[in-house]
């Protein structure tokens, strides 16, 4: 499984479908796709969300992937990636990390510096995103 961060959705809203690095990959992977229930309310607190249209671009998108809890063992993680990381990091990439390791998933995201350092967090490296 590939869990995607945030940005891999609202880079596929705001592209052209032959730029959307979610399209490429779902054209050469065969992985099945999660996407954090954090990563949900990320994207709905982005303006586009109160158009209409751009709203049912959003929710088709959604139902392709596979839409992961929030659960006690996620936020107690997301905790401990908080307090142990070193450095300040946002609620949402310590969710978003959490749920990609418990669920024995890399990350696939297009701000790997804001995931940096955190243990046993792997990332989707593909050389054509």
């Amino acid at each position: 499984m590939v869990v995607l961060d945030t940005s891999i959705i609202i880079d596929h809203l705001r592209q052209p479908p032959e730029k959307s690095k979610l399209i490429k990959m779902f054209k050469i992977s065969s992985e099945d796709c999660g996407l954090s229930l954090v990563s949900v309310q990320e994207l709905y607190e982005g303006e586009s969300t109160k158009k209409d249209e751009e709203e049912r671009y959003l929710l088709s998108t959604l139902t392709q992937i596979e839409i992961l809890p929030y659960t006690y063992d996620v936020a107690k993680l997301a905790g401990q990636i908080a307090r142990d990381l070193g450095r300040p990091i946002d609620l949402a990439d310590a969710a978003i990390a959490a749920t990609a390791i418990l669920n024995g998933a890399q990350l696939f995201t297009l701000n790997k510096k804001d995931f940096q350092g955190i243990k046993n967090l792997e990332f989707l490296v593909k050389e054509v995103f």
